[in-house]
């Protein structure tokens, strides 16, 4: 170990003894001065932060022995205290001295995770490769692909808030990251990869929004009949929309950006578990930033969180675990008809879910009719489902197949928003450019596949 190394260690060791002080200093403080009482939760995270303190003890020196495994583990104690702290600081109502130390311990957690990453300090801790490559671009163009495909290409955001980007790039590109590398590490399909993306739509609409159940928030209630306290035609409609365009199409095109790699991951361990905490984070900036300004008084029922948060598990588990007998092949059409079904299916499922005629005069309102475009809708996804995965296990499917899929869904879903969701000249023209441009794209795209299969053979 260099001179150099271990100076940018004892930083590291330095900054936790620091964060270590200020972490017991809190606690002590909020037990001594109990704000609101001693209740169990000051209780408890005053036990965590002793846990912590023991954690933080026992790896400082380990770091300064040149222990990689202590090297890990910080990087990821750093990184979640830095989620769970800035949980508490953003959502706890504590008074004005707590939140000042909590601030401190935010500075102290974001330097720790910068120094402990420097590439001289991970120099010191040569990993132990698996064999498995990186790629860091393929993995950075998925996180920023997601929010781009899901947000900006629908129009749900005008181009004047196009900031608004930021707060749900965490939780958009952390949430496709995170599934793709835990689909693709258990050798899961296109259908596992739709089924983690229902599950990521449950905790974004269910637990970040609250949009599943809120009675105000987008006017959701009013689409279509209540069940059980659930928005129903919104929860069909997100939940299908977040599974296809939130996940799935921009895991589909960022593989399709680096062939060589395939269904390979992206990331290491660590790598897939801060992707997780970022993810997480995400969603928390998302719910303490979205539904109070956009649904004030509303806060859902903690017995519909733990339902959400049970269903997003379960349906997690079921993509990872659960693996579909290959469907009996189908030869499929050329890669232009296969675009025009995408295309039609995207359009058709959209116009029988949106709540057209105004926000409050919805299409689809009057009682149980509401259910017979949602049964359409439904028969649509699924017809597309069986019919796409009959057509890919055919020997005849091929890249230019996948390409003319996502570019038929992608602009068919874009010109959906220029007519549903834009308003004024410069997003119904923004939104123009995007179709022409994705069909364009698109169509370059298979023609060069085409003629490398071709030339290949």
């Amino acid at each position: 170990m260099t001179t150099q190394q271990r100076n940018a260690i004892r930083v590291v060791v330095g900054l936790l003894i620091a964060s270590l002080t200020v972490s017991v200093t809190t606690a002590v403080l909020t037990l001594v001065f109990h704000p609101g009482g001693l209740t169990a939760t000051t209780w408890t995270r005053s036990a965590m932060v002793l846990a912590l303190a023991g954690l933080y003890l026992w790896l400082a020196p380990r770091l300064l022995h040149g222990v990689a495994s202590a090297h890990r583990r910080v990087r990821i104690a750093s990184a979640a205290g830095f989620v769970a702290v800035a949980f508490v600081f953003l959502t706890a109502q504590n008074p004005g001295w707590l939140r000042g130390l909590q601030a401190v311990q935010l500075g102290l957690l974001a330097v720790l995770i910068v120094a402990v990453n420097r590439p001289v300090v991970r120099s010191a801790f040569p990993a132990v490769l698996d064999g498995r490559p990186r790629n860091r671009r393929a993995a950075w163009l998925l996180v920023l692909a997601a929010p781009v495909v899901a947000e900006l290409t629908l129009g749900t955001i005008p181009l004047r808030q196009e900031w608004a980007l930021l707060v749900f790039t965490p939780m958009y590109g952390g949430g496709a990251l995170l599934i793709r590398e835990l689909v693709r590490r258990t050798g899961g399909g296109w259908t596992n990869l739709l089924l983690m993306g229902v599950a990521y739509g449950v905790v974004e609409e269910g637990i970040a929004l609250q949009s599943l159940t809120s009675p105000n928030l987008y006017h959701a209630a009013e689409w279509a009949p209540r069940l059980f306290g659930l928005n129903t035609d919104y929860a069909l409609l997100n939940l299908v929309y977040h599974a296809v365009f939130s996940v799935t199409i921009p895991v589909a095109l960022v593989e399709l950006c680096f062939p060589a790699h395939g269904t390979r991951p992206y990331l290491r361990r660590g790598g897939v578990i801060a992707t997780g905490l970022i993810a997480a984070f995400g969603a928390l900036v998302v719910r303490v930033s979205v539904p109070p300004s956009e649904d004030p008084g509303y806060t859902m029922p903690p017995a519909a969180v733990l339902v959400f948060a049970g269903v997003a598990l379960a349906l997690a588990l079921v993509a990872l675990r659960v693996h579909l007998r290959p469907a009996t092949a189908l030869a499929p059409p050329a890669p232009l008809v296969v675009g025009l079904v995408a295309a039609g299916g995207a359009l058709a499922f959209f116009f029988l879910v949106w709540p057209f005629g105004g926000a409050h005069q919805p299409l689809f309102t009057h009682g149980a009719w509401a259910l017979v475009p949602m049964l359409g809708a439904t028969a649509v996804v699924v017809s597309l489902v069986y019919g796409m995965r009959r057509w890919s296990a055919d020997a005849g499917w091929t890249s230019g197949h996948l390409i003319a899929a996502c570019t038929g869904a992608l602009a068919a879903h874009t010109v959906f928003g220029l007519v549903g969701q834009a308003s004024g000249v410069l997003d119904r023209g923004f939104l123009g450019v995007v179709v022409l441009g994705t069909v364009a794209l698109g169509v370059v795209a298979v023609r060069r596949r085409a003629g490398a299969a071709v030339m290949a053979g």
